[in-house]
């Protein structure tokens, strides 16, 4: 029973978490566990489990006794997804370079290098197949630790692409394609520079509209009524 309570948990948890990275639920929604189990047809304990998931993951936030609320993602939020790609991606390239040299199986990694072209000449789901390159190169990597990191990164990753869809563009691709190559062909310095390269682009094209569009910092909730009993005490 627990496992199946887990399963239907992830399974809840992932249909939020697509509905909250293509905007289908708003940030600052408020997420009644009724209303889902309803929708879903399940009970409310799996749908507690998995807005516990996505708290963890920060999509969602919630107070003592209060419903999830989704997260509103801020300028501090993308600053710091920035500094953390800028740790990961580059050591996962330079791994994934490493391996493919010593003979790692490379045709998953090109095949979503493939994918990815499509979707951006067609302006269709471009973040989404960018995103799922990406973990094709920390697949690569064949590192268990990293790839677990990187697991709590990608969904806030395609998050912050779907607020900067002017970035999905062919140009994103070309950038994609020399990544590509390098850990392909095996060049480990290369493949990490031109990684760190990539990232640190990413962070100056689209921090001055982040910045316009987001706000600073997330607000805290007041609770006047706890303020008050402090007061009278």
């Amino acid at each position: 029973m627990d496992d199946d309570i887990d399963a239907t948990g992830r399974r809840i948890a992932h249909i939020l978490r697509e509905r909250i990275i293509t905007g289908e639920i708003d940030m600052g929604h408020r997420l009644g566990e009724r209303d889902i189990a309803e929708e879903l047809g399940v009970s409310r304990v799996p749908v507690r489990e998995a807005l516990h998931v996505l708290e963890a993951e920060g999509f969602v936030s919630s107070a003592h006794r209060r419903a999830a609320v989704v997260h509103r993602f801020t300028v501090d939020d993308a600053r710091e997804l920035f500094d953390m790609r800028m740790h990961l991606e580059p050591y996962a390239a330079a791994l994934a370079a490493e391996r493919a040299a010593a003979g790692a199986d490379t045709a998953a990694l090109r095949a979503a290098l493939d994918v990815a072209h499509v979707a951006s000449v067609a302006s269709a789901s471009a973040s989404s197949r960018n995103s799922d390159l990406h973990d094709e190169i920390f697949a690569l990597a064949g590192h268990t630790l990293l790839s677990r990191m990187s697991g709590l990164l990608t969904g806030r990753t395609r998050w912050l692409f779907r607020l900067t869809p002017e970035r999905d563009t062919v140009g994103r691709w070309d950038e994609h394609a020399e990544m590509v190559e390098a850990i392909v062909g095996g060049h480990v310095s290369l493949a990490q520079t031109l990684a760190a390269a990539h990232v640190e682009r990413a962070r100056v094209e689209s921090m001055p509209g982040l910045t316009e569009r987001l706000p600073p910092v997330e607000r805290p909730v007041r609770r006047r009524r706890a303020r008050q009993v402090v007061a009278d005490a």
